[in-house]
């Protein structure tokens, strides 16, 4: 790195971190995207974690590329536990293969090895430039993080298009404050052993919709069984203020697609794809639970959700879990493509990556905090 060095980053860096996103996209023959961060790229930061530190690689003066780690609180084992989240990793193209990786993460639990010993990751399958990362600890590097992989997170990007009938076995509605109790009974009995599943209290989870931005309590769906009871629950989360999937280009691979989609349009009033350097709009599944885990529960949610966003125009909703998750079943009846990354599970302290150190149950990825 005889050119580059690193130190930490803060908002001042906002509007030159964009581009740089930007600046990394994903190219397929069929489009290039972005999941872009307009207007404000520390947002979703502020939304999912407590603490959270960005280092950025220079130039001489001039920034290249950045990295962040978040802390936030979960449930590790059964019991609440400080982690920390490695992502928002993004370098262009020139500064790459300049070490940023390693000397980044060594400078960073130099200093902040004391805030948590454990922590997760996402890498998308297929990305074998980050892959090969996994397993290894850099010569000299005592701080780095030890890793490995530990399962998979399977999202389903759901197409809305046609609509879907409602399952009559279950009345579904919007929450409102009065039904805050029984949202976080469902949602601590789904979280209470999955690995990083969130922690719910009724007096602070006021504080955690403010946190989140853009999301409200109007927008939990409930589902009551033919008993009356509340046997559901998930959150339709539209984070299109903080974070979007935006078309840079649209190859010519996806001109046939793009054809069939303006037919279906025509027929079914579907909005409009988005032109280059617009974005897709998406709702985003999270805080689900349902009562024995039953799939079909969910699914009723989901139809509930789907025909209300297809209705205003939404292009997709995006849902997903863990590979192993029964739940997965709750996508039957619908079109979507999956898309599937690697669960990593890093450690400052060599006995968590140890086999059993860990209890490896459902691990919950919030896919809004992607």
């Amino acid at each position: 790195m005889t050119n580059y060095h690193i130190k930490p980053i803060d908002s001042s860096y906002g509007t030159t971190m964009l581009e740089i996103l930007r600046g990394s996209p994903i190219n397929t023959d069929r489009m290039t995207i972005c999941f872009d961060r307009q207007p404000d790229i520390f947002a979703l930061a502020r939304c999912k974690y407590d603490d959270f530190y960005y280092q950025g690689l220079f130039d001489g003066e001039i920034l290249k590329g950045f990295g962040m780690v978040g802390y936030h609180t979960v449930a590790v084992n059964g019991k609440p536990t400080k982690v920390f989240c490695a992502r928002d990793l993004y370098i262009l193209p020139e500064a790459r293969g300049q070490g940023f990786v390693a000397k980044s993460t060594e400078n960073h639990f130099r200093e902040n090895q004391h805030l948590s010993p454990v922590g997760y990751g996402l890498i998308m399958q297929g990305n074998e430039a980050s892959m090969r990362f996994i397993g290894k600890r850099p010569e000299r590097n005592q701080y780095s993080p030890l890793s490995r992989i530990i399962n998979q997170l399977v999202i389903n990007t759901i197409l809305l298009t046609l609509p879907v009938s409602l399952n009559p076995d279950y009345r579904i509605r919007r929450a409102q404050t009065d039904d805050i109790p029984a949202i976080v009974k469902l949602l601590n009995n789904e979280h209470k052993d999955r690995l990083f599943g969130n922690i719910y209290t009724e007096a602070s989870f006021p504080g955690y919709l403010q946190k989140n931005s853009g999301l409200s309590i109007s927008d939990y769906y409930l589902a009551f069984n033919r008993s009356g009871q509340c046997c559901g629950v998930c959150a339709a989360w539209d984070m299109s203020g903080i974070k979007q999937t935006r078309v840079l280009k649209y190859g010519k691979a996806f001109l046939p697609a793009k054809i069939a989609y303006k037919s279906l349009s025509v027929l079914f009033r579907l909005p409009a794809l988005p032109k280059t350097g617009d974005y897709y709009r998406e709702v985003n599944i999270t805080d689900y639970a349902v009562k024995d885990r039953d799939p079909v529960v969910l699914n009723a949610l989901l139809k509930a959700v789907y025909n209300d966003y297809r209705r205003l125009g939404f292009h997709f909703m995006v849902w997903g879990s863990s590979l192993d998750d029964t739940m997965l079943r709750a996508a039957k009846g619908f079109m979507y493509k999956k898309i599937i990354s690697n669960i990593i599970l890093f450690s400052t302290e060599g006995k968590w990556l140890e086999e059993g150190a860990v209890k490896n149950q459902l691990p919950y990825i919030d896919i809004s905090a992607i």
